[in-house]
């Protein structure tokens, strides 16, 4: 679901993002630009971590109770990094950079800027179009492209 919603969104730099169900964090969550754990009636929401060489922990952003509180949140977060991050800078450098708690007040304590900021998410996703679609939908395309092709000797 997560995946699907955000994939092909253009931003700053690469996001890699993880869900883990449980606290043991088998898929790595807090080392992740975006992770969620799912503990006991809830989901924490981790931020700003870096794998690899440079090695950071994410950082505890949010415990939400819904599923739609996650979307909502990961929403207003990429979009206020997508706004105020410049080009190339993962999240882990923006955040030190910026601070965790600057962006927890642009996401939190402005309800009508959180709005904001979901809203400008929806409307970045809408217009994103996956670049297989035209082939998957068109009989006449996949035709074209797949059969009744000979190969030639030369």
């Amino acid at each position: 679901m997560i995946e699907k919603k955000y994939e092909g969104l253009n931003t700053p730099h690469k996001v890699k993002m993880a869900v883990s169900a449980c606290p043991r964090n088998c898929a790595e969550s807090g080392i992740k630009d975006v992770g969620i754990v799912g503990v006991e009636g809830a989901w924490e929401i981790y931020v700003g971590g870096n794998g690899g060489v440079d090695l950071r922990s994410a950082e505890l952003l949010c415990k939400v109770q819904t599923s739609e509180e996650v979307l909502e949140t990961i929403s207003a977060f990429l979009q206020f990094y997508r706004e105020q991050a410049t080009y190339l800078e993962r999240t882990s450098h923006w955040i030190t950079r910026v601070g965790l708690d600057s962006i927890k007040q642009a996401i939190f304590d402005d309800e009508t800027g959180r709005d904001a900021l979901i809203e400008r998410m929806e409307i970045a996703l809408s217009m994103h179009e996956d670049p297989w679609s035209e082939i998957v939908d068109s009989h006449e395309k996949k035709k074209e492209l797949f059969e009744n092709k000979s190969v030639t000797a030369h």
